[in-house]
């Protein structure tokens, strides 16, 4: 991968992300998304990391578990979603997420999403080049906090939440136009289980501004 990109990862992960290459079949797309990219883009330590594929997650997630003797289970069989849990040598873990794409393509998937800094993706085999239809690289730079759409919240009302707490913790300002977005998705919250959003509310309260918050919902 990309040295400058891959120096915020832990000595293991440049090993397993070229792993992962090896092991997918020939022809066969793999991409990095969602908040893994940004971080490694703001120089963070990267964490749990997302892909997005075409097609039946399992082989290739079950191929990497076997790999670095890890555990692998299906979160969502339906939609495609597996999680790959591998043990490091410090005693600590780190999941893997396998997705099939939610779109026809790449930048149908990346379209909805929830913020532009959350939809820039890295192909695996083109570790180089970032794919950023939205310009959520600009975005970083400006610090700003963008909805991907005008139905991003209608799609997950949670988002409202997420959108709340995520500019604390980016210390990103929401554009006036995804503050709005946001409000008139409200009343949506209802559609959303007590347990999703019980988890939004408790990584807020565990932040370093948790009363700022409560001011900003």
């Amino acid at each position: 991968m990309n040295d400058s990109i891959m120096a915020n990862c832990s000595s293991s992960l440049p090993e397993i992300l070229d792993t992962v290459r090896e092991l997918i079949p020939q022809g066969e797309k793999v991409y990095l998304v969602g908040g893994a990219v940004r971080d490694l883009l703001l120089g963070k330590a990267c964490h749990d990391m997302d892909f997005v594929m075409e097609g039946d997650v399992r082989p290739l997630a079950r191929r990497l578990a076997n790999h670095f003797n890890g555990d692998f289970f299906m979160m969502d069989a339906e939609r495609q979603t597996a999680r790959v849990i591998l043990p490091f040598a410090d005693g600590s873990r780190q999941n893997f997420d396998f997705a099939a794409l939610r779109a026809a393509d790449l930048e149908g998937d990346l379209f909805a999403r929830d913020f532009t800094v959350n939809a820039i993706a890295i192909d695996i085999h083109a570790p180089g080049k970032l794919i950023d239809p939205l310009g959520g690289a600009a975005d970083l730079l400006a610090k700003t906090l963008r909805a991907c759409s005008e139905t991003s919240f209608l799609d997950d009302p949670l988002r409202v939440l997420r959108g709340v707490r995520l500019s604390l913790a980016l210390g990103y300002r929401l554009e006036p136009d995804t503050t709005r977005l946001m409000r008139a998705a409200v009343p949506n919250l209802r559609r959303v289980s007590i347990e999703r959003m019980r988890d939004e509310l408790f990584r807020m309260l565990d932040c370093s501004q948790p009363a700022t918050a409560i001011r900003l919902l």
